[in-house]
């Protein structure tokens, strides 16, 4: 939507004026680094925080005309709730007091200045141009609810963010494990255990820690212990020493593993559908981001999607950010122009080519008509418009005069110029109208 090129657009039945050109461009040229750099930063603030804003920094003269544009970090601004002041904050602590382009007035719709370092409203020009506040255009995603932050679209998607990085946590646990599956151990039989009591009864009749207790002799401790070092020693052998009461040693010891399969919802599809719910938030292209779904017959509806997203996605952010320059006019004075972003997919002449090629074997568009049109695109040019080969009109590949003349001299050509070729298509012994046409040589 922004950050590659932007281009002048004349204004409908207006020839642009070369002073137009001249307020404009000395504005957006001296945006150092560049004009498109720092639309594409207030873009990116405005789909990742909500708003974005450009600062108009003027001249320091009595007249303050309007130098150069530049982006502002959205992060540091914030709104005052008259809903025209906005205020600046660094990574210092400096405060700075910005105005919301063309909302310099007061309560009665005066216009006023707002000093820079207070924020304070004086009489319109009181201050001085080194004090002025200076303006802010602002632009931000439309949500109910928020007058000047916006929601920006990541809000949505916030459940199924949270719900893959705990996936990704799962999975990142598993793979530490070394991939050691969930498992229960089990001890049973006649077995001597760390015979100490953890809790005590003290004077008072309270259930007390025992400071006797050691949890490192439990055999629970022990079995643990072991199992953490065959861990972190893949492959390597588990060998539990149980201390058992009598001669026979009658103890089991089992160990069942819990589960070694990926459980609904810990994996791939998972995560899948939590990308694309991020997706669909953001409606982008999926084919933006090198994911190409099949569709029918192993295809894709990647075309179909791309023309979506443009028109959906792209073309009105594209369509704010040129209405926020173009609120520049007014102060400049400019009428004939208007300020565009380039599109940033190249165009498809396809379907332009095809009802060209239709509209010139009809006799609707001369070859003059074809270069004007698709010339600029593939550097063609003209020694002389004024050819007037170049600017007839061709029918079936046959100038339409002489098609004409053929009509005129000769009562079949009409016949044949109409139904494109009559007897061509006609075979020995096929009629039509037996009265006129009885065979092709007739």
């Amino acid at each position: 939507a922004a950050g590659i090129n932007y281009t002048l657009d004349p204004v409908e039945r207006e020839d642009i004026s070369e002073k137009d050109i001249t307020a404009i461009n000395d504005i957006l040229k001296a945006s150092k680094p560049d004009i498109n750099i720092h639309l594409k930063r207030v873009a990116y603030d405005r789909r990742s925080i909500g708003y974005g804003a450009l600062e108009v920094i003027r001249e320091s003269t009595s007249k303050s005309p309007i130098r150069r544009l530049k982006h502002i970090p959205s992060h540091t601004l914030r709104r005052h709730t008259d809903e025209k002041r906005v205020l600046y904050t660094d990574d210092n602590g400096k405060r700075v007091w910005y105005v919301i382009y063309g909302k310099n007035y007061d309560e009665e719709g005066n216009l006023v200045d707002v000093h820079a370092d207070t924020g304070i409203f004086y009489p319109y020009n009181s201050l001085p141009p080194e004090q002025k506040a200076n303006e802010l255009l602002w632009t931000f995603e439309y949500a109910p609810g928020t007058n000047y932050y916006g929601r920006p679209p990541v809000i949505a998607a916030l459940p199924s963010i949270q719900g893959d990085l705990s996936a990704v946590q799962y999975n990142v646990s598993f793979f530490k494990n070394m991939g050691m599956p969930k498992f229960a151990v089990t001890v049973t039989g006649d077995f001597v255990d760390y015979d100490v009591d953890p809790y005590i009864t003290d004077k008072e009749g309270n259930t007390v820690e025992n400071p006797d207790y050691d949890e490192k002799q439990t055999l629970r401790y022990k079995i643990g212990e072991q199992i953490k070092q065959i861990i972190k020693h893949p492959h390597s052998a588990l060998c539990i020493t149980i201390p058992s009461e009598g001669d026979e040693g009658n103890v089991k010891v089992d160990i069942i593993p819990l589960s070694v399969q990926s459980e609904d919802g810990h994996f791939r599809m998972y995560r899948k559908d939590n990308r694309d719910e991020v997706i669909h938030a953001h409606k982008v292209d999926p084919s933006r981001l090198a994911i190409f779904d099949a569709g029918n017959l192993n295809g894709t509806n990647s075309n179909n999607t791309r023309e979506s997203y443009k028109y959906g996605t792209v073309a009105p952010l594209k369509h704010e950010l040129e209405s926020m320059i173009n609120q520049l006019n007014d102060e400049l004075g400019i009428t004939t122009l208007r300020f565009r972003i380039v599109e940033v997919s190249p165009v498809d002449y396809t379907k332009d080519k095809e009802l060209a090629q239709f509209l010139f074997q009809c006799g609707a568009m001369t070859p003059m008509q074809l270069i004007q049109k698709f010339g600029e695109k593939f550097g063609l040019t003209v020694e002389d418009p004024d050819d007037p080969y170049l600017n007839s009109y061709y029918i079936n590949g046959q100038p339409m005069e002489k098609v004409w003349n053929e009509t005129e001299t000769n009562p079949y050509a009409e016949a044949d110029s109409i139904l494109g070729g009559l007897e061509r298509n006609l075979r020995d012994g096929e009629t039509i109208d037996n009265n006129r046409v009885e065979s092709e040589d007739s």
